[in-house]
């Protein structure tokens, strides 16, 4: 085993080995230093210290510094700590499909020093594959790509605001990033060849956020969870192929949309949103199987629209609770099913089920007083259609044309 360690307080620092079982350590102190390590082999360690004072909770700060860490080859670890700002920090690490067990970390803003304008960057092929990044305080950028199996892939920003997290993977994949403050933005997508599968977790707590999950993979299942706290955040979901999409806000003035398109398999979206002047969309396409979609909004001047075309068996459910809440659902057919559930005053519900196969429909809203409105449109198929309305100034409209046909209107 060979053994490398630097100690620096000035500009460069640059170190090459081979073979395997090495270990370069490096430590600086100031501004301005660049540490550049490359090495191929086996079981080597690169280890990075900037600041090492503030790092470990000393006193220490320095800015501008850089670091760059290439590894070829597998089990590899890869490890760099930052102290300052505007720090940069580069990990490289390659090895073949059928090989791997490399490990990254990159740590900034560590140690309680104030830490902005951090730049950092994972880069990893081949087979199990783990990066991690940690970044406190304001304007950072964190970008983590994988190109092997069995990766995966962390983001942690925290303490700050307007942080950029963005995440990219392929085959068999875990990627989750977690942000805390205000205006930050997180980016995740997931690619794949047939039986790959991926799964995708957002946090973020505070205002003005947004997150967005793109995932390929054709058969395999993928699984998307965002989770937002706060308010006028907004999450995006797509998904191609098997899918499960989760998001969750809990806030005022937030966005949500769920995008699903699968030529095998079956989608299942689920969006939940808490508080006022909420919009949730879930659009469901192309579904061989099943495609469930159930969005549930609790407060007040809400909106939620679901989309399902193409389909196959199909289901979907609305449930509103609250004031001024609209509800519209749309579906092209296949096995259908549609409910829209609302309680509360000045309650919107539209259904629309159009050409061909089984349909149901059903509308029940609640309300104390004040002005609802259901509508159901049918259009054919085996059709049936229910409105239930319970007080309040009620109006209903329901319109069947074609094949079995049955309606039901009970206003209370």
């Amino acid at each position: 085993m060979k053994s490398n360690l630097f100690f620096v307080a000035a500009l460069l620092v640059s170190g090459s080995a081979f073979a395997q079982n090495n270990s370069q350590t490096s430590t600086s102190y100031g501004n301005r230093n660049r540490v550049t390590v490359t090495q191929n082999g086996r079981d080597n360690t690169a280890v990075a210290r900037q600041n090492d004072a503030a790092a470990n909770g000393g006193g220490s700060s320095g800015n501008n510094n850089q670091v760059s860490q290439t590894q070829t080859g597998s089990q590899h670890t890869a490890r760099t700590d930052q102290a300052g700002n505007a720090q940069r920090a580069v990990q490289t690490q390659e090895s073949d499909v059928s090989r791997g067990g490399n490990n990254a970390t990159i740590r900034q803003g560590l140690g309680g020093v104030g830490s902005t304008g951090n730049y950092a960057s994972q880069s990893q092929g081949g087979f199990s594959l783990n990066a991690s990044i940690e970044q406190r305080s304001s304007y950072n950028t964190a970008t983590q790509t994988q190109g092997g199996r069995n990766s995966s892939a962390s983001i942690v920003q925290s303490g700050g605001n307007d942080n950029l997290a963005t995440q990219q993977q392929s085959s068999y994949s875990l990627a989750v990033a977690t942000q805390q403050g205000a205006r930050n933005k997180s980016l995740q997508q997931q690619s794949g060849e047939l039986g790959k599968q991926a799964m995708a977790t957002v946090r973020q707590v505070g205002n003005s956020n947004e997150a967005t999950q793109l995932q390929q993979v054709t058969i395999d299942r993928t699984t998307a969870t965002i989770t937002q706290q706060g308010d006028f955040n907004g999450a995006r979901q797509t998904q191609l192929g098997a899918a499960e999409a989760t998001a969750t806000q809990t806030g005022n003035y937030n966005t949500a949309t769920q995008q699903q398109s699968t030529v095998y398999g079956s989608a299942t979206a689920t969006l939940t949103q808490t508080g006022s002047r909420n919009t949730a969309t879930q659009t469901q396409d192309q579904l061989y199987y099943s495609g469930t979609a159930t969005a549930t909004q609790t407060g007040n001047n809400n909106t939620a629209t679901q989309t399902q075309t193409r389909t196959a068996f199909v289901s979907a459910s609305i449930t509103q609770q609250g004031n001024r809440n609209t509800a519209t659902q749309t579906q092209e057919s296949g096995f259908s099913q549609a409910i829209i559930e609302q309680k509360g005053n000045r309650n919107v519900a539209v259904q629309e089920q159009r050409l061909g196969s089984s349909n149901y429909g059903y509308i029940s809203q609640d309300s104390e007083s004040g002005g609802n409105y259901a509508r159901q449109r049918q259009l054919g198929g085996g059709n049936d259609a229910r409105t239930y309305q319970t007080t309040g100034d009620n109006r209903s409209d329901i319109l069947q044309r074609g094949n079995d046909n049955q309606a039901t209107v009970r206003q209370d």
